[in-house]
Parts: structure tokens; C-alpha cells; sequence
């Protein structure tokens, strides 16, 4: 079975528009990046439909290269940052309380009943892949997907601007009760009700996990769908190593 063609045109398109806004914005700007990120969900869905298709595994793994190295170069420096490690191995990054009670909690309720829990690689018949989503891995290794889609415009200006009983939307609010999470981000699911392929990020301004929390995206996310993990593709944010961000020293006290 050939490769859908619709697919591979739209991500031809994708890229086209890539390269006129790098000359308009710049190779690093959010237009480029969030261009490139629908041309790699277009080509998994293209890889999905079948194959072969010359030069498509090649094309899948520049466009992601070229994503990574934009992600990189994000830094995530604030230095009023109401978030602290509270555990090394596994990292676990703690929300603070307080900040969760006076910002977000009155939403958390509704929040929480419009999130997913996975438990098995089966995708709820009312989900819908091949968009974005926000998710949380917990401390206790859960993966949480909250079921509302984001659109490419809501990613490029902010999530900030989508909000939920009038409150705006935030990781925290996939983890009301504990407010600890092994790391935090977006996620697009392609293929159902089997997952074929995901594509995810690590960027989450709440709980800002560093670089190495990418690998537990493609762990879990591998174990939870049952696909393999070259078919994960994790986008990791840079500015800080895990060393950085567990001494810096404008993070609230580390727990004991």
C-alpha cells in the first residue's frame, strides 16, 4: 500500500511555508518551529498509510533533527519560578501550593474529568489524534492527556489564551492533588484506536522539566502504545542540564 498522498503534499506544503517564514522570522523563530512540527505529524501519517516511499524515513528523521535543534536552543530561564526538585532518581518536579490554590485549583475539577488516563494502547473513541494535546507523566509514572485538542494558532501565541472554567490552562491542573510530575509537555498521538507513532515535547513553562526527562516521554509513551521507539519522537527544551536546574538556586528550598 502506497503512502497517502494527501498527507505527503500537505507536508510538502508544511515545509514550503517553513522556509519562507525562516527567511521572514528567522530559522529559530516559533512560525518555523510549530511548521515543522505539522510537517512531522503529516509524514508519520504518511509512513502510517503504508509504504515504501523513497526517502521517507530520511525525511522524517531531518525534519525532526531540524526541531530538536530549535528546541535546544529555547532557553527556560525565571527566576521566581514557584516550582522545587523533590526527588533526584527519578527526577520529580513539584508545583507550588500555594500558587496552585490562589491561580488554578477553582478549574482543576472540570479539568480533571477531561483528562485521560492511559492504561491500555487503545485511544478513546472520542479522542482525537493527529493533534496536539497536553499531558503530564506523574510521580507515580501515570501518563495523563488532557482530551481537549489545541490548535496550531493556541501552540504559536500560548496556551494561555485557551482556558477552562475562565481559569487559563496549566499542567498543574493534571495533578491537583500531588502537584509532582517526572516531566510535562504537548503530545500528538498518530493512528487509531492503535497508535502508530507520537510526536512530543518536554514544554511546559509550570513545571519547565530539563532535557533528560525526554527519555521518559519515549519509555513510557513506548510502553503505554506498544510501539516501538524509534516511532517516539521527543522534543526537549535547552537552557538547563539536570545538574542546573536541581542546584539552582532560585528554585524554592529542595525538600528533604
Amino acid at each position: 500500500m502506497v503512502a497517502d498522498a494527501h498527507y505527503l503534499d500537505e507536508a510538502d506544503k508544511l515545509r514550503t511555508a517553513a522556509a519562507q517564514a525562516a527567511v521572514k522570522y528567522g530559522p529559530s523563530s516559533q512560525a518555523v518551529v510549530f511548521l515543522k512540527y505539522e510537517e512531522l505529524v503529516r509524514l508519520w501519517h504518511a509512513h502510517m498509510c503504508g509504504g515504501p516511499v523513497p526517502g521517507l524515513r530520511d525525511r522524517l528523521a531531518r525534519t525532526a533533527d531540524d526541531i530538536r535543534a530549535a528546541y535546544a536552543r529555547q532557553l527556560t530561564v525565571r527566576h521566581d519560578h514557584p516550582t522545587r526538585v523533590v526527588h533526584r532518581d527519578p527526577l520529580v518536579i513539584e508545583f507550588d501550593r500555594e500558587v496552585f490554590q490562589e491561580r488554578y485549583a477553582m478549574a482543576a475539577e472540570t479539568a480533571i474529568k477531561q483528562t485521560w488516563h492511559v492504561r491500555s494502547p487503545e485511544v478513546p473513541a472520542e479522542f482525537v489524534t493527529g493533534a496536539p494535546h497536553m499531558f503530564v507523566i506523574d510521580d507515580r509514572g501515570r501518563l495523563l492527556i488532557w482530551r481537549r485538542r489545541f490548535s496550531l494558532r493556541e501552540l504559536i501565541f500560548g496556551r494561555a489564551k485557551s482556558q477552562v472554567d475562565g481559569v487559563p490552562v496549566a499542567h498543574p491542573m493534571l495533578v491537583p492533588d500531588r502537584l509532582r510530575v517526572r516531566t510535562a509537555g504537548e503530545i500528538v498521538l498518530i493512528g487509531a484506536p492503535q497508535v502508530h507513532a507520537v510526536v512530543a515535547n518536554t514544554k511546559s513553562g509550570h513545571f519547565r522539566p530539563p532535557p533528560s526527562t525526554g527519555a521518559v516521554v519515549r519509555e513510557v509513551c513506548a510502553e503505554m502504545f506498544g510501539v516501538p521507539t524509534h516511532r517516539v519522537d521527543v522534543f526537549t527544551v535547552g537552557g538547563f542540564s539536570d545538574q542546573d536546574y536541581v542546584s539552582s538556586t532560585y528554585r524554592l528550598v529542595e525538600a528533604t
